[in-house]
């Protein structure tokens, strides 16, 4: 019973709409992505707290104020992701270090501020040498937050750090808590 109905049933299944990916490989420094953060808004910021996955990435001038944004630092390139979902529109950058490997994932929200996001995105130059290790492990994120980057000098040093949280409107809650369910991530408040 089950056998007829699977080979009946196939060929709808090969008329199924599949999404559009667009995806762009972009060359950006460290110091670039970050200088540009603050300028974001609220975004969710996804990354992977694995010991094996975090190096002694120290750049000059510039330092984190917590671990879990100690991925930004080691970031070499972007992968610059849009696809239509059910749930509407996503976009999000991947970042990529030098070795091929996924660090850390930012999501625009209907509260980011979408000018600056498009300006990120445009003032890095397109690289088509840029791309994920076959062999790198998916980024799985053990926990998602909404968060806004703040840069603060701090004894000639750049500090990067979390802001002030900054009320999400009911849609873009709705939308991180969607994008923190569909990843398998804790989404922290």
């Amino acid at each position: 019973m089950f056998g007829w109905l699977a080979n009946r049933s196939s060929p709808l299944c090969c008329h199924a709409p599949r999404p559009l990916v667009a995806r762009r490989s972009l060359r950006v420094s460290a110091q670039h992505l970050i200088g540009k953060l603050p300028s974001l808004g609220s975004v969710l910021y996804l990354h992977n707290a694995s010991t094996a996955l975090v190096r002694d990435t120290s750049l000059p001038g510039l330092l984190v104020a917590e671990r879990s944004l100690s991925p930004l630092l080691d970031t070499y390139g972007l992968i610059a992701t849009s696809v239509v979902t059910d749930d509407g529109p996503r976009e999000w950058l991947e970042c990529v270090d030098r070795s091929g490997w996924i660090r850390a994932r930012l999501h625009l929200l209907p509260d980011t501020d979408y000018l600056a996001w498009d300006g990120l995105i445009n003032a890095c130059a397109v690289d088509d040498e840029l791309s994920v290790r076959s062999n790198a492990p998916p980024l799985r994120p053990d926990s998602a937050a909404v968060l806004n980057f703040t840069l603060r000098e701090l004894g000639g040093l750049q500090l990067l750090e979390r802001g002030r949280p900054a009320p999400l409107s009911p849609l873009g809650d709705r939308v991180a808590a969607r994008i923190a369910q569909a990843e398998s991530a804790l989404l922290s408040r």
